[in-house]
């Protein structure tokens, strides 16, 4: 019984036949009565994939026109509305779904959509819009989420989009407090009359500890700290394994040193430059060889395939591998001789890779320097020049490198955002806040950046060249549709993007070049950031745009991102004759996958921090502060305090009547005159701190009085 070709049969004869009764199927295929079970099943499994549609008398029918048709995944915004991104075609993505029409489809779920509307938006720019018409596969069956508790029944208020909350009877709210985080399994998806159903099956803790909430987060999002038995087993032999030598190069002699931030335990990538008498750069990038130690397909690489990176929570790591592998065996330590992968480069005064090898070698770090011990030595701090005189002449030469190849960068058009990243400092007894501080971004953070992109272009430069399957990193063009909108916006400030047809990155750095020092440069920023499209991985070598670069893919970090490893054991291959090459169908699938888990880790990572910030703000809430406006929605004001905490007023909860002024980009209230414009600083009393939406609602004083 071939099954794909009986099914192609059917579609085909359902294009002249509008019905076809289960009976009917079973003897078109000349598949036996007797089996009328097992034929129902299979029948009702093309039904369930989408590929086939069961009206309401219970008869099989075709998907009639296929273009009206899409499947993928459902994704809920804020539980007002949707979107699903078809997986047939990357046209048609972001179709948009109405609350009325999630048919009980919930946040996750994979569902067939029919296309109700190809129109236009308001302002003329295509959107597709749909109704889901099956739920094809259910995302999972448990919701993380804070118990409200009542006499006679109980719901649990999702801590994600989830589209709905759950009904809990008080007999299956088990020991639960009021305001607990729980989870709870669902037993009865809902349907137009009734919300979803479920009990509850874990208890995680009070909702009022944030770190319960980042527990739930972990748990929510499937993620662990654990590894399997199994792959400890395999651990165990791994770091028993000495380095072999053989048909590697010795760079144990070279001064080479690890730049890292001052709390990084897994140390991948080592650095040495020198000057050379032709007046060119001998730049050498070490990287962690992990694919010695973790073989392919064993446990330990599955599952760190599936992991598919390291994430990084405000609070603790989860590793893409075993500690003992990510801060042990594989990480660059100090004076420990060390397998890696270099990328060896001669680099001229141009920026230009004039020639380049790539080989296994063996290290020996002479440093385990800090990005700010670097930046003070460029600075000129004496006591740290003295203490590393020994590559105080090779730092500087870094720093000469560093910038011929950023002045490069920039003049083929590179994107370079100037946004203000946060770091959040915890206090190591009780974890809360000890404060809230910029990330900084000095030479040493610069250095190690330009050195790595320098051999990441370099392997993929290679790889391409030698028409090898692989996994690059991409970036696409903006859609012309989102460029339309980002010109609607930047026309506010006086910018504009001249030539669509014709998208160079080199057109959006000179936009963040000359807003750079306006008050209105963050949200500029922000705003050319939303309409870029976001990094990918493929087996397709597209180019990344946001770098300007023709070739780019990630060789740097395979301790944290499987990319990097499998990127490795593909160079490997090309190197040893007798390494098999990778199948380009197997790459693809861990593209897709490890495209979903770098999402999913952002996601995660930033909504850590959240929790945290809006933890700390809690100890404002009822004290006044001075804000800055910082952006609008139609029926928001968003401001950040001055340690770049973004916080928000929703103006439909003023006695006063304000309305989106979108032409002046201000927020105005026309009976009395009140305007909030941006780059404004204004006080503002903190109304509340919410650990459930992760929001920091405040109320401007000149609002009220």
């Amino acid at each position: 019984m071939n099954l794909e070709k009986d099914l192609e049969k059917i579609k085909e004869i359902l294009k002249t036949v509008k019905y076809l009764s289960f009976d009917q199927i079973t003897s078109l295929l000349e598949w036996s009565p007797k089996k009328r079970k097992d034929n129902k099943a299979i029948i009702l499994s093309w039904v369930d994939a989408g590929e086939l549609l069961l009206d309401k008398k219970n008869r099989i029918t075709a998907i009639e026109d296929s273009s009206l048709y899409a499947k993928g995944i459902f994704r809920i915004i804020k539980n007002k509305f949707g979107f699903v991104d078809s997986e047939n075609s990357e046209e048609r993505n972001g179709i948009y779904i109405a609350r009325e029409n999630f048919n009980s489809a919930l946040d996750g779920d994979r569902v067939l959509v029919k296309i109700t509307n190809e129109g236009y938006d308001s302002k003329g720019k295509p959107g597709a819009e749909g109704e889901i018409i099956k739920i094809i596969e259910r995302r999972k069956n448990t919701v993380v989420g804070i118990l409200e508790k009542n006499k006679k029944f109980s719901f649990v208020l999702p801590t994600s989009a989830f589209g709905s909350d759950i009904y809990i009877p008080n007999s299956q709210v088990e020991n639960a407090d009021n305001k607990d985080i729980v989870v709870a399994e669902i037993t009865f998806w809902g349907d137009e009359n009734r919300k979803p159903e479920g009990k509850i099956i874990k208890i995680l803790g009070s909702s009022t500890n944030s770190k319960n909430m980042i527990e739930a987060l972990i748990y929510r999002e499937g993620l662990s700290e654990h590894f399997s038995d199994e792959a400890m087993q395999e651990v165990r032999e791994v770091i028993k394994k000495k380095i072999d030598y053989t048909d590697r190069k010795d760079l144990t002699e070279l001064p080479i040193i690890t730049i890292d931030g001052a709390d990084a335990k897994d140390l991948d990538d080592a650095v040495y430059v020198e000057k050379l008498k032709n007046g060119n750069y001998r730049l050498i990038v070490a990287i962690a060889d992990v694919s010695y130690y973790v073989k392919k397909d064993s446990t330990l690489d599955l599952e760190a395939r599936n992991r598919g990176n390291s994430v990084y929570l405000v609070d603790r790591v989860l590793p893409m591998f075993p500690k003992e592998i990510s801060n042990g065996i594989c990480s660059l330590n100090e004076r420990e001789d060390k397998a890696t992968f270099a990328c060896e480069m001669e680099i001229d005064l141009k920026g230009d890779v004039v020639n380049y090898e790539v080989y296994k070698s063996v290290i020996k770090s002479v440093h385990r320097m800090t990005y700010k011990d670097v930046n003070a030595i460029l600075d000129g701090d004496e006591k740290l020049i003295d203490k590393y005189s020994d590559i105080y002449e090779m730092l500087k030469e870094m720093l000469e490198l560093s910038k011929i190849l950023r002045n490069k960068k920039h003049t083929r058009g590179s994107i370079d955002f100037e946004l203000p990243e946060l770091k959040v400092v915890l206090d190591e007894e009780n974890n809360k806040v000890k404060e809230v501080v910029l990330r900084e971004r000095g030479e040493g953070e610069k250095i190690i950046e330009d050195f790595m992109i320098a051999a990441n272009e370099t392997v993929a430069e290679r790889i391409y060249w030698l028409e090898l399957a692989s996994i690059y990193r991409t970036h696409e063009k903006p859609d012309r549709e989102k460029v339309f909108k980002l010109n609607e916006m930047l026309a506010k400030f006086g910018y504009k993007i001249p030539n669509f047809d014709n998208l160079h990155p080199k057109q959006f750095q000179e936009i963040i070049e000359r807003s750079k020092n306006q008050e209105t440069s963050m949200l500029v920023h922000k705003t050319i950031l939303t309409s870029l499209k976001q990094a990918r991985y493929t087996v397709d070598d597209i180019g990344h745009f946001g770098l300007a670069s023709s070739h780019y893919t990630h060789f740097t970090s395979p301790i944290r991102r499987y990319a990097d490893l499998m990127v490795h054991r593909v160079l490997f291959s090309s190197i040893n004759n007798s390494i098999k090459q990778l199948k380009l169908s197997d790459l693809d699938e861990i593209a897709h996958h490890i495209s979903k888990t770098e999402r999913v880790a952002m996601k995660v990572e930033d909504e850590s921090v959240r929790i945290k910030l809006v933890e700390y703000m809690k100890k404002y809430v009822g004290k006044e502060l001075e804000l800055m406006v910082t952006g609008f929605a139609s029926r928001k004001v968003f401001f950040e305090t001055s340690e770049h905490i973004e916080c928000s007023w929703d103006v439909t909860i003023s006695g006063n009547f304000y309305n989106f002024d979108e032409e002046n980009y201000c927020m105005i209230d026309y009976y009395n005159g009140t305007v909030f414009s941006l780059g404004e600083k204004v006080k503002a009393l903190v109304e509340k701190a919410d650990l459930l939406t992760l929001e920091i609602g405040v109320v401007p004083l000149k609002d009220i009085f």
